[in-house]
């Protein structure tokens, strides 16, 4: 499943803006200003039953918000979105370039989303209790016999009419292309058996890309949802076909994305 290099697409050269050190230190300045405080009203207002996320959800959104626009995102664009918004349970897996990826799907979602995320993250002062208070679930990478354990929770929580995200690849991508997807993601739908919803996102890469502590541009970033993919009879020995065809509709998602990035610009 390898991924062909985009021909909307520039990786970092030598010719790549100087790191924005003013915007980098805003950025970092806004995410501990505004984390906490989200992070509380959003947690808090889960524990005393805000089930359908009228209160947190919109203040993660906020948060979203706000760390985009101290990012340097000039707009949005969003596009497919209406798939989400039936009430069926459903994963949505997105491609994974910057940490400006999460922000976005919040930010271009209406109807709560909970992220299937890496355990580190639970243990982060404030936003890990927060992250677990509005359902969102974390997963042992390190740990299999928990691994599994997760899932199987994940997989109940979705059965119940969740809307849960996963970044199939594991970690951001430092080129564009798409890594190699790792299993978890596709043995959750094949155990939940509900639709699978591709995304592609783009613009968030070229405002701060993975492994770097420096915003190096601003722009407009694009999210744009797929059709949903049943999966409905797959099994974990089927699961392989499952992921070629994910694969495949992201990697066309995410160039209509850049395109779409492109005529922005």
């Amino acid at each position: 499943m390898a991924d062909k290099p985009s021909q909307h697409f520039q990786p970092d050269t030598a010719a790549t803006p100087k790191p924005h050190t003013l915007r980098s230190i805003g950025l970092w300045g806004t995410t501990l200003l505004l984390t906490p405080p989200i992070a509380t009203i959003a947690g808090a207002a889960a524990l005393v039953g805000d089930k359908t996320g009228r209160v947190w959800w919109s203040a993660s959104r906020a948060w979203a918000r706000g760390i985009l626009a101290a990012a340097g995102m000039s707009e949005l664009i969003i596009k497919g979105d209406e798939v989400l918004y039936g009430g069926d349970p459903m994963i949505v897996m997105s491609n994974h370039e910057s940490h400006l990826d999460p922000p976005a799907l919040i930010l271009s979602s209406d109807r709560p989303i909970g992220f299937l995320t890496k355990q580190e993250l639970k243990w982060i002062p404030i936003f890990g209790w927060a992250l677990e208070a509005t359902g969102h679930m974390f997963i042992d990478r390190k740990n299999k016999a928990r691994s599994h354990a997760s899932i199987d929770r994940a997989a109940g929580r979705i059965a119940e009419g969740r809307c849960v995200a996963v970044f199939p690849e594991g970690t951001r991508s430092v080129d564009g292309n798409l890594l190699p997807f790792k299993k978890g993601g596709f043995v959750l739908a094949a155990k939940a058996q509900v639709p699978i919803v591709p995304v592609g996102v783009a613009g968030t890469h070229t405002i701060f890309p993975a492994k770097n502590p420096y915003v190096k541009g601003q722009g407009p970033i694009a999210v744009v949802y797929g059709l949903p993919i049943a999966t409905t009879g797959f099994t974990l020995e089927t699961k392989d076909v499952l992921m070629a065809e994910v694969h495949d509709r992201m990697v066309a998602l995410r160039d209509e994305a850049r395109m779409l990035v492109e005529e922005r610009l």
